[in-house]
């Protein structure tokens, strides 16, 4: 299940019986071990944890610009997957916030942009 944006709202999981927040990606909860997993608006902002510079294959694609993918740190608590859009900041501990693009070839990634100082 791809985190999903609609109407410029992001959305992630809670656990309907012990209101734990989680990752779109889960499949159950991790403190009770319910299956009932209900949709629920986030902040859409947050803080980098990791990131890598993905550079593109020499394969003649037409898209060959580099792609920082990162693990975004929510506001909300959960941690998830997710690409930076813009230049990547000095300060890794950058404050993010959800970007709402739709994009051809979508992987499923949300796309966060830097949030100005």
């Amino acid at each position: 299940m791809a985190p999903h944006a609609t109407q410029n709202c992001m959305t992630i999981l809670r656990c309907g019986s012990c209101t734990t927040l989680h990752a779109p990606e889960t499949a159950c909860c991790s403190s009770c071990g319910g299956a009932n997993l209900e949709s629920a608006r986030c902040s859409g902002t947050g803080s980098i944890v990791s990131w890598k510079v993905v550079e593109p294959l020499d394969d003649g694609a037409q898209d060959d610009s580099a792609v920082t993918l990162a693990i975004v740190e929510l506001d909300d608590g959960p941690w998830l997957y997710s690409k930076i859009e813009g230049s990547f900041p000095d300060c890794p501990e950058a404050r993010v916030r959800v970007a709402f693009r739709s994009t051809a070839g979508d992987d499923g990634f949300p796309v966060f942009g830097i949030c100005a100082a």
